[in-house]
């Protein structure tokens, strides 16, 4: 479904940009490269899902057979709490650290790195919606519902075009639109998701009690990160401060997840390693 909706992006965007904006297809393609720039770590969080999907659909799908709906509920609440845990926190630290992070990986190109930026912090919110889908899709395939993902990935990819040609065509906003429609199509696609997961499972998943304490680690974390990139640039370069204002998020984060407990020992073991992970971080 993603590698669907990417092509349809490319396509509608080169062809809006060149039909509205009156430019050629050269300078086309440097506006659409400065959305790619951010796509490059758009994908990055969304890496974590496929391990916990694996886990999670055999024991969904068993515990549905069974109509255990209490494993049910227990396997799928874990899940969104690991999710939470790990999108949260990438995401809005993309958004927040947008800029130093593509300064830091692409030196060479600078002006290229500073225009990507808008198009990184609007991708980082939205790759915690593909996080969401991903894990919803999982869910509702465990539930014997596996038309229903192709059924919203089908309408998101329809928001997603629409907005692109109608965001792509106004020429103040131009390929700024991109990262809009993107962000636009995975929310609807999750809310969908979400409000069907709620239908058809017996107990109801609280997600305000599932994601509320994850996100605002994740928040004061976002916080804490920018106020200490500021900190550091005042003293080092930007590599330096980069590094150092995301070692001291992840000591924030980990320091808030284990004082707001927003994980189990319980939610930890349906991942690999997740026992050794535990026994690390001393969650019981």
């Amino acid at each position: 479904g993603q590698s669907i909706i990417s092509t349809l992006d490319q396509s509608i965007a080169m062809g809006r940009l060149q039909d509205v904006l009156g430019i050629t297809e050269k300078a086309a393609a440097s506006l659409y490269g400065e959305y790619s720039f951010g796509m490059t770590l758009f994908n990055f969080p969304s890496s974590f899902i496929p391990p916990i999907t694996m886990s999670l659909i055999p024991a969904v799908a068993a515990a549905v057979a069974r109509r255990d709906h209490r494993t049910v509920n227990r396997v799928v609440s874990a899940s969104f709490r690991l999710i939470a845990l790990l999108a949260l926190p990438a995401g809005v630290g993309l958004a927040v650290m947008a800029g130093p992070i593509l300064q830091m990986l692409y030196p060479a190109q600078p002006e290229a790195a500073a225009a990507a930026t808008y198009h990184l912090q609007i991708l980082g919110i939205a790759s915690i919606f593909v996080c969401l889908t991903l894990l919803t899709n999982g869910i509702l395939q465990a539930n014997d519902r596996a038309k229903i993902p192709i059924v919203t990935i089908i309408i998101g990819g329809c928001t997603k075009v629409a907005l692109n040609y109608v965001l792509i065509g106004i020429p103040s906003i131009n390929i700024k639109g991109a990262p809009i429609g993107t962000l636009a199509c995975y929310m609807l696609i999750s809310a969908i998701n979400l409000t069907i997961v709620y239908r058809i499972v017996e107990e109801k998943p609280r997600y305000l009690r599932l994601f509320g304490k994850p996100l605002a680690a994740s928040v004061l974390m976002g916080l804490s990160a920018h106020y200490a990139y500021a900190f550091f640039a005042g003293h080092f370069g930007n590599t330096l401060s980069t590094v150092g204002a995301i070692g001291v998020a992840v000591v924030v984060y980990l320091a808030l997840v284990l004082v707001l407990r927003v994980i189990t020992r319980e939610d930890l073991e349906m991942v690999p390693k997740g026992d050794k992970i535990a026994k690390l971080l001393h969650i019981r």
